[in-house]
């Protein structure tokens, strides 16, 4: 009987040892599974976390580049009315100095030079000069020194000085009025006064 207890003694021992070597090899397992799991997750916590990243970069890139863009306009913006103000400034001071000019002992003979100017570009009489209300003054002056039949009427349009001419049959017009020289000087201006916003 003795040996039927050792034979439960040594079959219990040796199922006590081999639940104890499943179970060890299941918690080695399960220690094993936890940390490629632990792994896992934590390579996929830090992609999201990579991308997150990424994205708030982008996003914090473009912001900047937008605000940039919208400064730099901004800048342009304000140096363009810069530019303009002074432009018109000096233009302004031309006008008055024109203006001022067409007071002066010489504007009469500029006028003379225009209306013999013109009076290459007629053949025919019939022209009509066109003058600032002021200048008809000089209408005399300037019907003698055109040579050709003609009229001299005021014209609203010419502000400064200087004499337009047309002659109506045959389709002419010449334009030799301070006005116009001064408008035409417009884009030499911008070109040449080194005032250009890059």
């Amino acid at each position: 009987m003795a040996s039927n207890d050792e034979k439960l003694s040594k079959f219990s021992t040796a199922i006590n040892h081999y639940a104890q070597e499943q179970r060890a090899k299941i918690e080695q397992e399960i220690a094993e599974y936890k940390k490629t799991e632990l792994e896992e997750a934590e390579r996929q916590v830090l992609h999201e976390a990579y991308q997150l990243i990424q994205n708030e970069m982008t996003a914090m890139r473009d912001e900047i580049t937008r605000e940039i863009a919208h400064r730099e306009m901004d800048a342009r913006k304000g140096l363009l009315e810069k530019r303009q103000k002074i432009a018109d400034e000096v233009f302004e001071k031309a006008k008055e100095q024109l203006l001022a000019f067409t007071s002066s002992k010489d504007y009469p003979g500029l006028l003379q030079k225009f209306a013999k100017n013109l009076s290459e570009l007629f053949p025919e009489s019939g022209a009509i000069l066109c003058v600032k209300k002021e200048d008809l003054k000089y209408e005399d002056l300037l019907k003698q020194t055109f040579g050709k039949g003609c009229a001299v009427k005021a014209d609203n349009d010419i502000l400064i000085g200087g004499v337009r001419a047309y002659h109506a049959d045959k389709g002419i017009m010449a334009d030799e009025t301070l006005d116009s020289m001064l408008e035409s000087q417009h884009e030499w201006f911008e070109e040449t006064s080194g005032m250009a916003v890059i």
